[in-house]
C-alpha cells in the first residue's frame, strides 16, 4: 500500500469553491464596471467640456474683438421726426 497521500481531490475542491464563489459574485463585477464606466464617461464628458471652456477662454484673451457699430455715428445721431401712429377704428 502506498503511504504517500495523493492532494488531487483538495485541489480540485479548492478550484471548485474559486469558480463558483466567482460565479456567486459575477453580478457585482458587472455593475461595479457599469459603474466605474458611467463615473469615467461623465469624466471624460467634464473634463472636454473644461478643456473646451479654457481654449476659448484664452483665444478670447489673447485675440479681444473690437465691436463695430453697424450704423456709423453720424446716422445714428440723425432724427427722423415723429413716427406715424397706427389708426384707431
Amino acid at each position: 500500500m502506498n503511504s504517500e497521500r495523493d492532494y488531487a481531490c483538495e485541489g480540485m475542491g479548492l478550484i471548485v469553491i474559486v469558480v463558483l464563489s466567482a460565479l456567486s459574485h459575477f453580478w457585482y463585477v458587472l455593475i461595479a464596471i457599469g459603474i466605474l464606466g458611467g463615473v469615467a464617461g461623465v469624466g471624460l464628458l467634464l473634463a472636454t467640456a473644461l478643456l473646451r471652456l479654457g481654449r476659448q477662454m484664452l483665444a478670447r484673451a489673447l485675440n479681444p474683438v473690437h465691436h463695430q457699430d453697424s450704423l456709423p455715428e453720424a446716422a445714428l445721431s440723425v432724427d427722423a421726426g415723429p413716427r406715424p401712429s397706427l389708426p384707431i377704428t
